[in-house]
């Protein structure tokens, strides 16, 4: 099995630094997707990836990142609806397999330029996803199996693909809190799956996940920020400042050496 790469370090400092970065960005990952329905690795994985090396953030964010989708689903749990959500399960899973992969398999350079690349690809499928939006009122139903195939192995290279699925889960013409729910079911999904796919690997080992721990204080307090957040402000504005901090980050994340 191919191991997850620590690149020789496993000193207790080390550790305790990757549980800080963990737990920070959990708060900040969980306070994305509570205010906007955007999955919090757009914003984190980026920032990560300048600091870390590619494949060890990629294997060691799952356990936040699946606690901030428990988090987040739990607050939204009667908000979201099942019928598209049974269109994109089959394609999420293989997607997520096939990824598994190639995570596995491609140098450390290659994957902090995918990293870099999708955050790119999905600021701008972001900003435009509005103006998509407004053109076509409600995407069938059926678009949701290719879409959920390309989301699923994106995603399991990034940990950020989840965000292809919002035009789709948004043309439900459904409240705004519909649409957060919808996302946080999918991101839980998504995240479940790559814990298991991960570890059957060997990326990523169980007696990692009590690395997420300190993480679920934050996290829990960012959803519920996010939550106000999300009732109380032109949320407009707080998703320019995260846009923003994703270009910054993402453009050094692909020129950087």
């Amino acid at each position: 099995m191919v191991k997850l790469e620590r690149c020789g370090k496993r000193g207790g400092l080390f550790m305790a630094t990757i549980v800080v970065v963990l737990a920070i960005a959990g708060l900040f990952a969980s306070l994305t997707t509570a205010t906007l329905g955007v999955g919090g690795g757009l914003l984190v994985m980026p920032m990560l990836a300048l600091f870390f090396p590619a494949r060890l953030i990629i294997a060691a964010t799952l356990p936040m990142f699946l606690a901030n989708a428990i988090v987040t689903f739990w607050i939204y749990r009667r908000t979201f609806r099942t019928r598209r959500v049974l269109w994109v399960l089959p394609g999420i899973i293989i997607g997520i397999m096939g990824g598994t992969g190639i995570v596995a398999h491609l140098s450390e350079e290659l994957l902090r330029m995918v990293i870099g690349g999708v955050a790119v690809f999905f600021l701008l499928f972001t900003v435009l996803g509005g103006v998509l939006l407004k053109k076509q009122a409600a995407f069938p139903v059926w678009v949701g199996v290719p879409l959920s195939l390309v989301a699923g192995v994106v995603s399991t290279l990034s940990n950020i693909g989840g965000t292809l699925l919002s035009p789709y889960v948004l043309s439900e013409n459904a409240p705004p809190v519909y649409f957060v729910g919808g996302m946080s079911f999918l991101y839980l999904v998504m995240t479940a799956l790559k814990m298991v796919t991960f570890s059957l690997t060997g990326l990523l080992h169980w007696s990692e996940i009590g690395m997420a721990v300190p993480s679920i204080l934050t996290i829990i307090l960012g959803a519920r920020t996010g939550q106000y957040l999300h009732k109380k402000i032109n949320v407009r504005y707080f998703r320019w400042v995260v846009l923003g901090v994703v270009a910054v980050s993402s453009v050094l994340l692909l020129v950087s050496p």
